[in-house]
């Protein structure tokens, strides 16, 4: 890890580790790890931030697939709750149901409203939404394209 030190003109500067910049000083964090003899973090701000971001968008993707990731029988079962339990009673109760699997409140809230349905079955060749979604971010041509090549009669809301 590259220390902070003072150049030419006499500011004080370090080299970011992923970008080779020599930025000022106040181009970098303050570091909590006691080996930083500078008290700086090894990345520039601009690095920093966009690795915290990528990372930030990787995991808010696979959150998404998991809670999306609801069986026929889980989704009855949430359904059968509807006028019950509340939508935070649901989701306790689905938690400790399913001992395995969270659901959030917001989810329930979708499921009651119709708004999230199961993932598509083989028999009947229906897909929902976020199914559609997620197949258009493969798709290379332009949306247009893209919408009038799907059937749109299997798609459930």
């Amino acid at each position: 890890m590259p220390h902070a030190f003072y150049d030419e003109g006499g500011n004080h500067v370090k080299t970011c580790t992923k970008c080779k910049e020599t930025l000022p000083v106040e181009h970098y964090y303050k570091s909590k790890i006691k080996s930083a003899k500078d008290g700086l973090r090894s990345r520039c701000r601009k690095c920093y931030d966009a690795d915290t971001k990528a990372s930030n968008q990787r995991r808010a993707k696979k959150r998404k697939q998991r809670t999306h990731k609801l069986s026929e029988k889980h989704i009855a079962w949430i359904k059968e709750q509807q006028y019950r339990l509340s939508t935070r009673e649901t989701a306790k109760a689905f938690s400790k149901r399913f001992w395995a699997m969270k659901v959030n409140p917001s989810t329930v809230h979708r499921i009651f409203s119709g708004q999230l349905h199961a993932a598509p079955n083989k028999k009947d060749k229906t897909f929902s939404i976020y199914d559609m979604l997620e197949e258009a971010e493969n798709h290379t041509g332009s949306i247009e394209d893209y919408i009038e090549n799907t059937d749109l009669s299997k798609l459930k809301f």
